[in-house]
């Protein structure tokens, strides 16, 4: 389940005001002794493995992939099947009018390259003095090998630290009504209704979040406000960040 940088820095100083986080809090400076020395490649996500967009692409089918996978920047791939450079949703959403016209290519931005051999806080300094959240991961050959991001080396570090401050994909705000974060995959969101609802949904959909299933079933980019209808329940958009939708509401009628 994604979660933001923002959130994790947020995460770290709550933990150390924490008195009674100090297990954490020294788990925390544990980790980031062991950045010092541990490789970047222990944050990277294979090329095999990278959900990528094709330059010759039109708009229009890039937004399909987008819409499954809720991601605000994909690699894109030339013809000789090597990454050319990096795609922002931003740039999509200032050329709507155009989705059937402009492919991938057009709008795709130059990408940085890393060296595989950089430790995981030379890699996060190096994305930081870049202004740069994700960046291509190159071996002793130039050869590219996959990409890292910031979320994925911080993750490195925070790891799966739990305790009083712990990020929630999913916090219950009153009598069956939830706040769900957009990034929870749609696999659990449905397991969550089985188990706290006793309703288990058949629904077949091809995404992977439930904001792509919310995208999917609005048939268009989102606004706060919209709403669906699964049975029982209603799922509303309180949150967006451009036409990612960030937070939805969950309730039972």
């Amino acid at each position: 389940m994604e979660v933001s940088l923002k959130d994790k820095i947020k995460t770290i100083f709550k933990l150390v005001k924490n008195k009674n986080q100090t297990e954490n809090v020294n788990e925390i400076i544990k980790r980031l002794i062991d950045a010092t020395q541990k490789n970047l490649l222990k944050a990277l996500k294979p090329k095999l493995e990278v959900i990528s967009l094709k330059e010759n692409m039109l708009l229009s089918d890039a937004l399909e992939i987008i819409k499954k996978y809720n991601y605000t920047k994909y690699p894109v791939l030339g013809e000789d099947g090597e990454f050319i450079g990096i795609f922002y949703l931003r740039d999509l959403l200032k050329n709507l009018e155009k989705i059937n016209e402009l492919t991938i290519r057009k709008l795709t931005k130059p990408a940085i390259s890393i060296p595989y051999n950089y430790t995981i806080l030379q890699a996060l300094e190096f994305l930081r003095k870049k202004r740069v959240s994700m960046a291509f991961v190159i071996n002793e050959n130039g050869i590219i090998i996959g990409i890292v991001t910031i979320e994925d080396l911080v993750e490195e570090i925070v790891g799966d630290i739990k305790g009083e401050y712990e990020i929630l994909d999913i916090v219950k705000i009153s009598d069956d009504e939830y706040r769900i974060s957009g990034g929870l995959s749609f696999d659990e969101f449905l397991k969550f209704i089985k188990e706290n609802f006793n309703v288990e949904l058949e629904i077949e959909s091809d995404a992977s979040t439930i904001a792509g299933f919310v995208m999917n079933s609005l048939n268009r980019m989102p606004v706060v406000g919209d709403k669906i209808t699964i049975r029982n329940f209603i799922i509303e958009v309180i949150e967006t960040d451009g036409y990612r939708i960030k937070f939805l509401k969950f309730k039972k009628i």
